[in-house]
């Protein structure tokens, strides 16, 4: 099953490297932040900052400051949810509501 993200692209960055002490590298990873909003059951509504890993950085760069909808997948880790994206996902950009026409 896969869910959709959706929410403002504001970042995009390359992890810090470096070896843990057992001699293996870490880091590199690619990776973009996304601005998205949550509804809460009383009716407010929470921003949450989503961090993924990508393989695609230059797309989401092209998209930084945009509206984006991207597939993820999510489990449960430490009491909270872990989102992730599937291998090649890209951002779909969408276009910002029109106000209605004026009769």
């Amino acid at each position: 099953m896969s869910l959709l993200l959706t929410g403002q692209v504001i970042n995009v960055l390359i992890t810090p490297t470096g070896t843990n002490r057992e001699g293996q590298s870490y880091g590199g990873d690619h990776q973009v932040q996304i601005l998205g909003e949550t509804s809460l059951q009383n009716g407010e509504i929470r921003k949450e900052l989503v961090t993924l890993r990508t393989e695609n950085p230059e797309s989401f760069k092209k998209a930084t400051g945009k509206t984006v909808a991207v597939p993820v997948g999510a489990f449960v880790r430490n009491n909270g949810i872990v989102y992730y994206m599937p291998k090649g996902a890209t951002p779909k950009e969408l276009t910002p509501l029109q106000p209605p026409a004026h009769a």
